[in-house]
């Protein structure tokens, strides 16, 4: 019922207090989750809480990350179960990210960020409880993945020339939002100058040919892919005069490679049928458009790494957080426990 750590016996008083996070009552089904399409409820949403270590001021983006989760969009059955070993890749965006204090700069991905850790391996046991997904069973991952259940960042909003996530993707600036996707890999590069061409260029030549972006790889899915860029890489693209959506744009139009090293192919019959026995040069677009990026303002830390997380198999889908009608006083309550 664990993620193999130590946890917290979820005591009735335990989850009692956990409730104190939410105005809907202890039995509302907040989504089904798995094949068999198994309820979990705002209780046992609060049991799973209590047992990762979560405050009770977690719950609104616990809740909110259910429904993601129970959303057909996410794919979530699809990139719990498969042989890939693929992650939960969470990002909160909005005023609860302060409030809670859920890391957006320095070490945002690292283990010392408290609430990214707790509220990630919340929602990853939760889903693991309640469709009954248990290694070797029903997940089939052959290699596992260290990231399975602590892939969760708030985006570096305040220090983004650009909007963020949460309202480039129709949100109001003013609401707070979590977003789910299902990466299996994780890779960082740092640009070897601070301009423009070296940072589009290092985005383009670090996502290896198997992350791949779009529909064209052959599955039953679309696959996108998510670049982290750090602050100094951020406004050096905007002093450019470069927008979100033109990065986008120029990374898609420049992902072509090889077909031969389009390793994709591989994996699906008749993925590339189109493209071998044709011209032997012929090259085709690992990203087959801007729709299948997606760009998000990372740390504020001297340095310019960046990371590339993909390619996902699920999502991306957002949900906005509701919070209980006590939420501040809970908030200053357990200020100090943050």
């Amino acid at each position: 019922m664990t993620d193999g750590l130590p946890v917290i016996p979820p005591t009735d008083e335990r989850v009692e207090e956990m409730l104190r996070g939410t105005d809907n009552p202890r039995d509302h089904i907040l989504g089904r989750l798995g094949n068999d399409d198994n309820p979990i409820t705002v209780e046992q949403l609060a049991s799973n809480a209590v047992m990762a270590g979560c405050l009770p001021t977690y719950m609104p983006v616990l809740e909110a990350g259910v429904r993601a989760l129970a959303d057909p969009d996410s794919n979530s059955i699809q990139f719990s179960v498969s042989t890939g070993g693929w992650a939960y890749q969470w990002l909160v965006n909005g005023s609860v990210r302060d409030a809670l204090d859920i890391g957006s700069e320095s070490g945002a991905f690292g283990p010392t960020a408290r609430a990214n850790r707790l509220i990630a391996r919340a929602l990853g046991i939760a889903y693991r409880n309640t469709a009954k997904i248990y290694p070797g069973e029903k997940d089939m991952g052959v290699m596992g993945n260290p990231f399975k259940f602590n892939l969760l960042v708030g985006e570096n909003e305040g220090d983004s020339p650009w909007k963020p996530y949460h309202v480039t993707n129709g949100f109001d600036e003013a609401e707070s939002t979590i977003s789910l996707s299902g990466p299996n890999s994780f890779i960082r590069w740092e640009p070897a100058e601070n301009d423009p061409e070296e940072v589009l260029r290092g985005m383009i030549e670090n996502t290896p040919p198997s992350m791949v972006g779009g529909e064209q790889q052959g599955g039953d899915f679309d696959q996108t892919i998510s670049y982290v860029l750090s602050t100094e890489s951020l406004e050096t693209l905007a002093a450019a005069g470069l927008s979100k959506r033109e990065v986008k744009e120029y990374i898609a139009e420049n992902s072509y490679i090889p077909v031969e090293e389009f390793q994709k192919g591989v994996l699906w019959d008749d993925a590339l049928d189109d493209y071998h026995d044709t011209v032997t040069s012929r090259q085709v677009p690992q990203i087959s458009g801007p729709e299948y990026i997606e760009v998000i303002a990372g740390v504020d830390h001297p340095g310019r790494f960046n990371a590339v997380i993909g390619p996902s198999i699920g999502g991306p889908v957002t949900k906005k957080l509701e919070f209980p009608d006590d939420w501040k006083t809970l908030l200053a309550e357990y200020a100090s426990e943050e």
